[in-house]
């Protein structure tokens, strides 16, 4: 379910999608502390490639989006 509105969004909203996306992640880059969400050092080649991370930024993503969401696709 989760991963449909994903791709829903990044293919009829892609530029909306990946300027969101990479807002996102800056913002939870810079509040995170010295420790990523997973526990290990937040570097960021770690946070662009840690699952964990990646999938809070996703659903913070589809959240700030969540108006461009239909009832149909939902």
């Amino acid at each position: 379910m989760k991963n449909d509105k994903i791709q829903y969004l990044k293919i009829q909203f892609m530029k909306e999608w990946n300027s969101t996306r990479i807002k996102v992640f800056d913002e939870l880059s810079d509040n995170q502390s010295m420790f990523c969400c997973c526990g290990k050092l937040a570097t960021g080649l770690h946070e662009s490639n840690c699952r964990k991370f990646n999938a809070k930024v996703d659903a913070e993503t589809v959240y700030r989006l969540r108006e461009k969401l239909t009832k149909k696709t939902i």
